[in-house]
């Protein structure tokens, strides 16, 4: 008993290590924001209580107190318990509905090089132009601002890769000022009513498989009927994606009003 209990002190440990080590290659890529803080912040805690156990001498607990150990205990079981059903969500939520026509396409911004579309953008705004072939009277919201390392703004981007593959600019929307997921569709919510004149709420949205429950929960708050396209996610980044959108979901779910 002994033994399972250290080998699942030693998993929290290597748990907490890689939250860490998530939050500081995102820092050093994408900047800073909440979203890339929380798995860090959760290592800290998972190393914390780990060593804290891996340390005990002669099974005498170091957190003296009774309440403060059944608290911790208990904060790690909601987080572990959590984390299954808000991953499960995600999953389940990222199937594509392509087959459905609307007005308006939106493909959120992922990231450049420069001013070379990422990997993960470049998906997106492939998934993009085949919904785009298929239903030739859809236009398209391409929304992302400039970055940390960017040269232009990913919004600029989009549109230079959709009209150099056959697009008709005049079909290409540019909202270029967002900085977050809520952003994209508060600024594209405003681009579409002052170019019809009502209200539109039915819309398209591509991103990848692991943003697609997110960025309908936030399209929705916006006052849009959202249906979605996704993406497959790099193997190299999907660890990384799965685990930092669990607390960006929970960040969005408390704050993004």
């Amino acid at each position: 008993m002994q033994r399972l209990k250290r080998v699942f002190y030693i998993i929290l440990l290597i748990s907490g290590i890689s939250g860490i080590f998530n939050t500081l290659v995102l820092l050093f890529y994408a900047g800073m924001n909440l979203g890339i803080l929380l798995p860090g912040l959760a290592g800290i805690v998972l190393i914390a209580y780990a060593c804290l156990k891996l340390s005990v001498y002669k099974d005498k607990a170091i957190i003296k107190s009774r309440i403060m150990r059944n608290l911790i205990k208990a904060g790690l079981i909601a987080f572990a318990v959590s984390f299954v059903l808000i991953e499960g969500l995600i999953i389940y939520n990222n199937r594509s509905q392509d087959d459905v026509r609307t007005d308006y396409l939106i493909i959120l911004g992922a990231g450049l090089n420069g001013e070379t579309v990422s990997l993960t953008l470049k998906q997106r705004l492939d998934k993009g132009i085949e919904y785009l072939n298929r239903y030739p009277d859809t236009k398209v919201i391409v929304s992302g601002g400039q970055g940390y390392g960017e040269d232009i703004s990913e919004a600029e981007a989009m549109k230079r890769y959709l009209v150099n593959r056959g697009i008709n600019p005049e079909r290409v929307i540019m909202e270029d000022k967002s900085t977050s997921t809520m952003e994209n569709f508060r600024f594209s919510k405003k681009l579409i009513s002052d170019m019809e004149n009502q209200d539109i709420d039915k819309i398209m949205i591509v991103t990848n498989d692991f943003h697609m429950l997110r960025s309908k929960m936030l399209a929705r708050r916006n006052g849009f009927e959202p249906y979605g396209i996704t993406c497959g996610t790099p193997i190299s980044v999907r660890f990384n994606s799965y685990l930092r959108e669990y607390f960006a979901l929970i960040k969005s779910f408390l704050l993004d009003r």
